[in-house]
């Protein structure tokens, strides 16, 4: 058996492959700088992709002033369009002007406790209440006193 394959150690000129490499890295290094428009430059790529930027945003601000401020369908199939936003703002401030105010959720009470019950009060830091005084705001404010009222909690 006889082999036909020499190593690299054994090859008259070890380095060639790596030379050609590296000449045909250069020539084609060399071939795109040549090749290379010599107009453009960094600061001309950015001014143009500026003005593109700018007319895309351009565009894009009429299409929005067109369809804020104009009717027209959304998806006619389910009957959603669009209004310019000042008529929408007119008719909700319509709306908002028949509607008196009210409470956005329901309002609660503290109701008395075991401890309170016990007459001791719920934050002893504040100064006792009369229920009584209580019970009679509520009644003139038009609501009904949950609980009746309890005798004053006197001062010790």
């Amino acid at each position: 058996m006889s082999e036909s394959s020499t190593s690299i150690s054994q090859r008259r000129h070890p380095y060639l492959p790596g030379l050609w490499l590296a000449a045909g890295f250069l020539g084609l290094a060399s071939l795109a700088f040549i090749l290379r428009p010599w107009g453009v430059t960094p600061e001309t790529v950015t001014e143009a992709a500026a003005k593109v930027r700018l007319e895309k945003i351009s565009k894009l601000r009429l299409e929005q002033d067109k369809s804020a401020n104009s009717y027209g369908w959304v998806d006619k199939t389910k009957g959603i369009g669009h209004i310019p936003i000042s008529k929408a703002m007119e008719i909700i401030i319509a709306d908002l002007r028949t509607n008196k105010p009210h409470a956005a959720y329901p309002i609660t009470t503290i109701q008395p406790s075991a401890i309170t019950a016990a007459g001791a009060p719920l934050y002893p830091e504040l100064p006792p209440v009369d229920s009584n005084t209580v019970a009679t705001a509520i009644k003139a404010d038009g609501g009904t006193p949950s609980a009746p009222p309890t005798p004053p909690v006197k001062k010790p």
